[in-house]
């Protein structure tokens, strides 16, 4: 049997090397490319680099460092046409593709016998620099950890051979951290006991790993001395997405019942991106009337997000679109598509002092639901109060943390029990949205606050707030 030989193709500081490409003025120049909405690099060309401009750094400090900086706002849909156009030079040589991400992937070159492996990626460096004028550093290997591992070794411009049979000695000499499921902590903990290279976990039995590394242990040991059986399985980008569906026990006319739905499963669908440090740019809305008729409609973002505060309003207009006709609902779905590594985050400010350093550039302005007040939110405090909210419902259930949304739809299960229509979302009428005090069980204890911590409008700190409520009698307190 033919060893495998497993090409990676990794885009050198990509969203940056497009804008260069595009832009012949900002070739050889310095530049980011920074969110329009957040202040934090999403990539550096190489020149940035040079000056100590990295991904995720924020896009003042940047600045700082190098005054001759050009920032770019991100250009998605431009970063997705030179994405297709540079894979489509790959499946010139072969259909075994695998595209995990916008700018790196894997091919499976083993079934190409004209032409060796090493000519192939050649090539393919040769004609993606002279027709997309960027650069491409590339791996070739027995599987797809060695040849990742080899193409992110050198890069730029570079191309690194593993022979077979090489694999490990290829390896021994690298940090753990170049390992798959190795982090900065356990890393960390690796180097401490005294295991700093891959060669150190090779050599180290599993059983022992396992102090370190639990059920990870005999993979992490495995790919450490160069096995990794993990196939090349063609996937093309449209076919990345995440999505859900409902059916409704009964056909609605309920334009907020559907719409609560849509928000629950947004909820969802949100966590799991999260989960997996991953965004999304384009967000579908699907129906299905009660004759079996279906519309769709989708809009991108401008920047991939992961964050319900972005996404909520997009549902309502893209429902609204959908719904066309004056006919009911009998499902209803999302789904989000053109994923992304979640490059575009930016870290939560522990103090608000913080602001001085990124209040311009990763700062917007928010309004805070239905009191119509205006308060600057940092983005870095919404990601990690979704970040809680995800830890919380993981460890105590869904049904720990309510949205507007959930207990809505918990009130009207509740009135349909109890056999009060008046506003049953089982029913096919249209119901509104009940009041904020009849969402709750009494006794409610209404408190108006202003938080140093928060916009709220009380000197009390939420524990505080918690207490005042709890010595009421009250049992749900909503901030």
């Amino acid at each position: 049997m033919n060893e495998q030989k497993i090409l990676h193709l990794d885009a050198d500081a990509f969203f940056a090397s497009v804008e260069q490409a595009a832009d012949p003025r900002l070739r050889g120049r310095p530049v980011a490319v920074g969110g329009a909405k957040r202040g934090v690099v999403a990539s550096a060309s190489y020149e940035a680099r040079r000056m100590g401009v990295y991904t995720t750094m924020p896009t003042a400090r940047a600045r700082k460092l190098c005054p001759s900086l050009v920032i770019v706002a991100g250009d998605f849909e431009k970063y997705e046409r030179f994405s297709r156009l540079l894979f489509s030079y790959v499946y010139d040589f072969t259909p075994t593709v695998e595209i995990s991400s916008i700018d790196e992937g894997y091919a499976n070159l083993t079934g190409n016998r004209r032409t060796s492996a090493g000519d192939i990626a050649e090539t393919i460096r040769r004609v993606v620099r002279q027709t997309l004028k960027i650069t491409l550093s590339e791996g070739i290997g027995s599987n797809k950890l060695v040849s990742a591992v080899a193409s992110k070794l050198k890069k730029p411009d570079a191309l690194i051979i593993v022979p077979a049979g090489g694999e490990r000695n290829f390896l021994a000499s690298l940090e753990t951290k170049w390992l798959p499921g190795v982090g900065p902590k356990l890393a960390e903990e690796f180097r401490r006991a005294g295991l700093p290279r891959i060669g150190n976990i090779a050599e180290t039995p599993p059983e022992q790993l396992a102090l370190f590394a639990g059920n990870q242990a005999v993979t992490l040991w495995e790919m450490a001395r160069g096995i990794d059986s993990r196939l090349v399985i063609p996937d093309p980008p449209a076919a990345k997405s995440v999505g859900e569906q409902e059916t409704f026990e009964r056909d609605s006319t309920d334009e907020h019942f559907a719409r609560a739905r849509l928000r629950q499963m947004a909820d969802r669908l949100l966590a799991t991106l999260r989960a997996g440090q991953r965004t999304a740019r384009t967000m579908e809305v699907r129906i299905r009337y009660n004759d079996f008729d279906e519309a769709r409609r989708s809009e991108s973002f401008s920047e991939p997000t992961n964050l319900e505060s972005d996404v909520y309003p997009v549902i309502d207009r893209l429902l609204r679109r959908a719904w066309e006709r004056r006919v009911s609902l009998r499902l209803v779905g999302l789904k989000f598509s053109n994923l992304y590594d979640a490059k575009f985050q930016d870290t939560l400010a522990l103090e608000w002092s913080a602001e001085s350093e990124g209040r311009k550039e990763g700062w917007e302005t928010g309004r805070l639901g239905e009191i119509g007040r205006q308060a600057e939110v940092p983005r870095g405090r919404r990601y990690d109060a979704a970040g809680a909210v995800d830890r919380i419902r993981e460890t105590y259930g869904q049904s720990a943390i309510l949205r507007g949304h959930d207990l809505f739809l918990k009130t009207g299960e509740r009135n349909a029990e109890s056999g009060d229509k008046s506003s049953s979302l089982a029913s096919t009428g249209h119901s509104t949205f009940p009041s904020p005090v009849s969402a709750f069980p009494s006794p409610v204890s209404a408190l108006n606050l202003r938080s140093s911590f928060s916009f709220l409008d009380s000197l009390l700190s939420p524990e505080a707030a918690v207490r005042e409520a709890a010595e009421r009698g009250a049992k749900i307190v909503a901030l």
